[in-house]
């Protein structure tokens, strides 16, 4: 289980030269979540844990283009009894991490339910990534990577086969997200500065709001 001394709470104020980004991971018990956080964050690899109860956390702080930011990233516990607690976090999410192992079909085929849950709280464009866990454990895949592949499209998210075990496609998942996630600021902070562009216009030259006005 994750161990942090920081603020668990999923909102929080950063200085001025930071930038928190909170990363939710999500999926049935047993697929890896734990493990990958501990490796990407510390690149450790540990076997054997106890389960998930309710959500943990760790940190890490990365440097792009000369701005830093520090990585929440929360393990959620993937049992049914417990579903409540990481479809709460979900709405406070800036990125979701969805994990399935490759030797257990039904972490795979609950993947549908943890994107509508994800869909409902924050629509259909969220930064989201679909991870195929435990290749290094191929002789006993029962999901095939085509079938990742095909899953993934259906949602038009991106898809990575990754081993927790052997650090394969650890990091370049997690960059992959970050980069949506940082893609999608952006595109909002566009957004929002056209909107407040025009709204100064309309103030100028006396023109009329009629967004709000129907008919």
């Amino acid at each position: 289980m994750l161990k942090d001394k920081r603020n668990s709470t999923l909102e929080s104020s950063e200085s001025e030269n930071e930038e928190r980004i909170n990363i939710i991971i999500l999926g049935n018990s047993e697929v890896g979540k734990t493990c990958f956080i501990l490796r990407y964050t510390e690149n450790k690899f540990q076997s054997v844990y106890l389960a998930t109860i309710g959500t943990d956390f760790k940190v890490k702080t990365v440097k792009i283009k000369n701005k830093q930011y520090n990585l929440f990233f929360y393990d959620t516990t993937g049992q049914e009894k417990f579903r409540s607690i990481p479809l709460n976090s979900i709405k406070n999410a800036h990125g979701i991490i969805l994990m399935y192992d490759i030797t257990n079909k039904t972490s795979f085929e609950s993947i549908p339910n943890w994107i509508k849950s994800i869909e409902d709280e924050k629509g259909k464009d969220f930064p989201l990534i679909l991870l195929g866990n435990k290749i290094d454990k191929n002789e006993e895949r029962v999901i095939s990577e085509e079938e990742g592949i095909k899953l993934a499209n259906e949602y038009g998210i991106e898809f990575y086969e990754i081993s927790n075990k052997e650090n394969i496609n650890v990091n370049e998942a997690g960059m992959a997200l970050i980069n949506k996630i940082l893609l999608r600021q952006k595109e909002d902070s566009d957004y929002n500065s056209s909107r407040t562009s025009h709204k100064l216009h309309r103030m100028r030259t006396g023109e009329q709001d009629n967004s709000s006005k129907c008919c």
